[in-house]
């Protein structure tokens, strides 16, 4: 009993030399694909795909990629008992990471937007939103100039504050780790019934009374608490990712569960009703997660590790973009939508949407234009960031005279 309370999980106690997981890479790879294919394949196409199955997971998969990612860096750096992960370091890292490449995108889609709509913000949101934005999308990270995926950076910079800390708990003894993620699962819970409680419509349509209550709505929307059971299972197997380990063949259980409902979900549109109204707000909670957490497992047991051929080098380099390839793509679709009047069945040269061979021509446009462009900026940026610090540096660095 002392024994399995003691981290002597397989996941810590037989450490990698690298925190670097090629799987990681693969599924980041594939995800950031599948994103660029929701917000292009219209719903009239991919709800015959049972897509809830495959496509729809690549928003749970980067959360439990997430968490897990988290853990490890942190496993790798202190000490979980002793020390602060919230140090001037870790925030300097962040704010380089993902605050600047989120302002450079501001900068850039208020001056495209303004192009388009007119040099005001006012303009921008009215020709964007019509007289649906709100100031409050402000507060949370919605561009005026918005194109979707947009709603994920207020996920992302809620992780800055909230995983260090959460992952505290999975750091110590076995049962601590438990505990923890059961916690996720509650916390998911509680923020699920603030929604449906407080803002719902008791007699939709529409889901949401007035504007209002959906603006406030999406404070909890668009938080990293209605995504904290994934990232927790990122972070349980930070400590042990060995899919048939005892540790986690709870994972197994909660797959099958998790399975029954997506198919009961996709193909029999089957929802949790409270008084006749849908509990659960959209496809991304604590009923699907668990499906994406077991296929996480199973990628790290059946994919290499590490692979060092040319297919890899580029794998491996969207997977160190998928933030930037993110922030490419809002841009380019609100372009598309302020040209077109949607970004589904579009790109850039066009739109068809009575045609599904030209959507999917589309497709291979949108991937082939975002996926390079999020590239090239992340290995600039990259350059650059190093240059500036090698010169801090330098700059920092003692000088010594001869006397």
């Amino acid at each position: 009993m002392v024994e399995s309370d003691n981290l002597e999980e397989s996941g810590i106690k037989q450490k990698q030399k690298h925190n670097n997981y090629f799987q990681v890479d693969v599924l980041k790879t594939i995800m950031i694909f599948l994103v660029i294919f929701d917000h292009t394949i219209p719903w009239s196409i991919k709800g015959d795909l049972g897509v809830a199955l495959w496509e729809r997971i690549s928003i749970p998969m980067f959360m439990v990629i997430m968490g897990f990612n988290i853990g490890k860096s942190l496993q790798a750096k202190k000490d979980p008992i002793k020390d602060s992960f919230y140090t001037r370091e870790f925030f300097f890292n962040k704010f380089y990471r993902y605050v600047i490449p989120f302002a450079i995108l501001y900068f850039i889609s208020t001056i495209i937007g303004g192009l388009i709509y007119g040099f005001s913000i006012d303009s921008i949101q009215a020709g964007q939103w019509g007289t649906n934005y709100n100031d409050l999308h402000l507060l949370i990270g919605i561009l005026p100039f918005w194109g979707p995926g947009n709603w994920f950076i207020p996920i992302i910079f809620g992780s800055i504050i909230i995983l260090p800390g959460l992952y505290k708990g999975f750091s110590g003894p076995r049962y601590k780790a438990i505990y923890t993620l059961i916690v996720t699962f509650i916390v998911e819970l509680i923020v699920q019934s603030i929604i449906f409680f407080t803002f719902k419509n008791p007699n939709p349509p529409p889901t949401f009374a007035t504007w209002e209550d959906y603006y406030y709505a999406l404070f909890f929307i668009y938080s990293i608490f209605l995504l904290l059971s994934a990232v927790g299972f990122g972070m349980w197997f930070s400590r042990d990712h060995n899919l048939f380990s005892k540790n986690n063949f709870f994972v197994w259980i909660l797959f099958f569960i998790s399975l029954s409902y997506l198919i009961a979900y996709q193909f029999f549109d089957y929802r949790i009703l409270v008084n006749g109204i849908p509990f659960l707000t959209g496809d991304y909670n604590f009923m699907v997660f668990p499906y994406s957490a077991f296929l996480f497992l199973v990628a790290l047991k059946t994919l290499p590790s590490d692979s060092k051929n040319k297919l890899a080098r580029v794998i491996k380099k969207i997977s160190k973009s998928t933030y930037h390839i993110l922030l490419v793509q809002i841009l380019y679709f609100a372009i598309v939508y302020a040209l077109y009047g949607d970004h589904y069945s579009a790109s850039i040269f066009g739109i068809d949407q009575g045609s599904i061979l030209m959507t999917y021509l589309y497709l291979i446009i949108n991937w082939s234009i975002c996926i390079p462009i999020g590239v090239f900026w992340w290995q600039k940026e990259k350059q650059v960031i190093h240059y500036f610090k090698s010169k801090i540096q330098i700059e920092s660095e003692p000088s010594f005279r001869i006397n």
